[in-house]
């Protein structure tokens, strides 16, 4: 069985692409895989994987421009962030990589990796719902509880003038509701995560990828051709589950590896780290 390490992450690094400073934590050696992270969340979730990863891997956890930052990009469409992060790869001369993504930083993978196939070995995403894949029933009122921040995010101004003050209170409803393992994000855990999004700018940097969504679905719509890399689709078997799978057959011309999380929620990486590193340190190797 594979176990998950600490809570520490390496020193943080920052690079200046494209005059924006993209702040990323470097560790271990090989084949380079990059992390990226989702809302209301940092390269912090990365934390447990971090240990078992960089023993085979050189890791790059990138923190998404505006996410968690006070450094947004011009635009947070996913082809604008993506091309930034590719401009990263570049400027560390980051080649044949792996991708590994959750949340609204799958949306930006997927985008990376339509019009950077070359440079990626693998894809993985982890729980999103992401622009163009997901299915369109998903967004019906039936289904409000699980998606009415998709619409109350993209709302101009109204959601930093009501969580402004509350930001802890906010994302922690969100983890006590979105997460099967209570105790896998602690009270400490929440505190990193309000303290990246606590105030009115850093509120509207995160929202700003909600409000650019039908943006980045009319992007990822332009792509005619599909993707050939191998693909792992992991979603939260009380979340996406295995429909992350059948959203990624969108853009795939290949079997995608899709699999279940049983007892976890969203936070797949938090809650069920050792379940993910069985599924993604055999799919790395073999990619």
């Amino acid at each position: 069985m594979i176990t998950a390490g600490s809570n520490h992450l390496p020193d943080k690094k920052e690079v200046i692409i494209q005059g924006i400073p993209i702040n990323y934590y470097e560790c271990g050696t090989g084949t380079p895989v990059i992390l990226l992270h989702g809302w209301p969340q940092t390269s912090y979730i990365w934390r447990k994987l971090l240990p078992q990863l960089q023993q085979q891997y050189h890791i790059f956890a990138v923190e998404l421009p505006g996410m968690g930052n006070e450094n947004p990009a011009q635009s947070a469409d996913t082809q604008t962030v993506a091309r930034l992060i590719r401009s990263f790869c570049d400027h560390l001369g980051l080649e044949s990589l792996h991708m590994v993504a959750h949340d609204i930083g799958a949306w930006v993978a997927v985008a990376f990796a339509l019009e950077n196939e070359n440079l990626l070995r693998s894809l993985s995403v982890l729980d999103a719902g992401i622009p163009a894949l997901i299915p369109e029933e998903i967004f019906s009122p039936a289904n409000a509880k699980k998606i009415w921040q998709f619409y109350f995010h993209a709302v101009d101004e109204i959601p930093e003038f009501l969580i402004a003050g509350k930001e802890k209170e906010y994302l922690t409803w969100f983890f006590s509701r979105k997460a099967s393992v209570k105790d896998a994000i602690t009270e400490a855990d929440i505190d990193v995560y309000a303290d990246a999004y606590t105030g009115k700018e850093k509120l509207k940097n995160g929202f700003d990828y909600y409000r650019a969504y039908e943006e980045s679905v009319r992007q990822t719509n332009n792509f005619a051709h599909k993707l050939a890399l191998p693909i792992l689709a992991v979603g939260g078997g009380n979340a996406q589950g295995l429909n992350m799978g059948i959203a990624m057959q969108k853009v795939s011309l290949n079997h995608i590896q899709a699999a279940s999380i049983p007892n976890c929620g969203h936070y797949i990486a938090e809650e069920q780290p050792e379940l993910l590193l069985e599924l993604l340190l055999p799919f790395l190797k073999k990619s």
